[in-house]
């Protein structure tokens, strides 16, 4: 039997992801900068179609 370390250390790179979706970036947006390949954003959209709630609008 193994001892598995339950440490949990950020990953690199991972912060700035985290900063990103702090700032409510949407995470399909952060997908095509990280992955230009894709899937990209609008096919997501067409995928999942948009929310019921518009957050990006304020108040």
């Amino acid at each position: 039997m193994t001892h598995e370390d339950t440490t949990h250390e950020p990953r690199a790179g991972a912060e700035p992801v985290m900063e990103m979706l702090s700032e409510h970036i949407p995470l399909s947006l952060i997908m095509d900068m990280v992955s230009p390949d894709g899937p990209h954003s609008e096919e997501l959209l067409a995928a999942e179609g948009l929310p019921d709630e518009e957050w990006w609008k304020q108040g």
